[in-house]
Parts: C-alpha cells; sequence; structure tokens
C-alpha cells in the first residue's frame, strides 16, 4: 500500500512534550477551520507531492535511539486508510507514536488504544459542544452525531491510560471564556488542557482579530483550571 505523506519534518522540540520526535503530515481533513495554517493539506494536497516513506523509516531506524517518538498530524491522520498499517510498522521498530486528531472518529481511536499501537494522543477541541458554535469554527457543518463522535473520543481518552492532552486554539472572533468554560465542564477530570494562541502566520483569508494577550489567556486558564489535572496556555511572544 502507498503511503501517500505530504510533509516531514525529521526533529522536532515541540510537538511531543519532553520528548524529541520525527513528525510527518498526512493529507485532507473532514474540518476546514478558517484558522488552520495547514490548509495546503487540507485545500491542496493533491498538488503536494509524496514524500518516500522507506526514506522516513530508514531515518527512524538509524535515528531511533535519538528520536523519542514519531508524531503523525495532518489534516485528520484517521481519514487516511493507511493510517494502520503505518503505525504497526512503526511500533514494530519500538519507536512510540503520538497522533494528532479532531476526535470524529472514536472507533479508530478506541482500536488504537487497546491493541497497544499508540502511546499519545493531541485531540483539537474546537469550542463550545454545540452544532452551531462548532460549525462556524472547524468551517464545515456539524451536527448532534459528530458532537456525540467527538464528545465520545474524549471520554475514551479520559477513560485510557496513555498520554494525551486536548488543546482549544484561541480566536478572538470565534471564542469567549464563557465557551471555554463549558468546554470545561464537559471535559471535567481530565489529565491536561492546553489553551494555544491564534497566530496569523500562514493562515489564508481569515481574519480572527487581534491575538489575545498572555494576560488575557492566563484569565482564560485560571477560570478552567479546576477542572483539569494540568491546564497550561502555548503563547507566542510574537507571531511567528
Amino acid at each position: 500500500m502507498k503511503y501517500s505523506i505530504k510533509g516531514w519534518v525529521k526533529n522536532s522540540f515541540c510537538d511531543w512534550d519532553a520528548k524529541i520526535s520525527s513528525v510527518v503530515f498526512l493529507p485532507g481533513c473532514n474540518m476546514m477551520c478558517p484558522f488552520c495554517q495547514n490548509w495546503q493539506l487540507v485545500k491542496e494536497h493533491r498538488i503536494i507531492e509524496d514524500i518516500d516513506w522507506d526514506m522516513i523509516k530508514s531515518y527512524l531506524a538509524d535515528n531511533k535511539d535519538f528520536i523519542d517518538g514519531l508524531v503523525i498530524t495532518g489534516g485528520e491522520p484517521f481519514i487516511s486508510d493507511f493510517l494502520l498499517e503505518m503505525i504497526k510498522e512503526v511500533k514494530q521498530m519500538s519507536i512510540a507514536v503520538k497522533v494528532d486528531t479532531n476526535g470524529t472518529f472514536p472507533h479508530k481511536l478506541k482500536y488504537l488504544i487497546d491493541n497497544s499501537l499508540i502511546d499519545a494522543v493531541a485531540m483539537d477541541i474546537k469550542n463550545a459542544f454545540e452544532p452551531e458554535i462548532y460549525s462556524r469554527t472547524c468551517g464545515v457543518p456539524v451536527d448532534d452525531r459528530m458532537l456525540g463522535n467527538i464528545l465520545s473520543s474524549a471520554k475514551i481518552l479520559i477513560g485510557s491510560s496513555i498520554d494525551y492532552e486536548f488543546r482549544t486554539t484561541l480566536v478572538r472572533t470565534l471564542h469567549t471564556l464563557e465557551n471555554i468554560k463549558r468546554v470545561a465542564m464537559e471535559l471535567n477530570g481530565a489529565k491536561k488542557y492546553v489553551l494555544q494562541q491564534y497566530r496569523k502566520i500562514g493562515v489564508r483569508d481569515f481574519d480572527g482579530g487581534k491575538p489575545f494577550s498572555r494576560e488575557e489567556m492566563e484569565k482564560f486558564r485560571d477560570e478552567v483550571s479546576q477542572f483539569f489535572n494540568q491546564c497550561c496556555i502555548r503563547y507566542y511572544d510574537r507571531d511567528t
């Protein structure tokens, strides 16, 4: 089976907390978030040349004493029909795997966890769990069924023993403190919730307003930290 890989970062120090990882980017997504920085992977992935999987595997094998794990991101990795086989190949090399997801494929997520095929997950929570709010934030129509899948994925992670984090990118024109409080109540008891600062760089045809300041983000954090074992912000000193 041919693996369609559209991006690769050999060594990353910021995609898996406290770990050195290699990161692959898979094409396509079932959402079209207007603030997405990887929009080419969603809208123009067919014109992006594939990166040879065997070359990536060879690099991982040669550097497995240095690299702590492989991060699979996108796009939405779970829409790729080769994801399972790719993960199996990596695990056979005794390399840890982390997957980034929007949580819309709970059954696939559960299968990977139940079969010890992944070691960590970062799950994006777009906004408060209401169809109109979620639709506006992720750029596609969201109904109760999709929201149910997202909540199911969240519950699977909360009930699991693997490493995970939930994260929300705070966009001034899309997010309010009240909505984030509602998210926190739904995720009550989770290990970790990260509030990320929206950045304009790389975003196309969208104005999210002025990014929240550190002080504003700290207020969001302080208001919801009681619901989580750990709640933190990812703030960027400049828009890069």
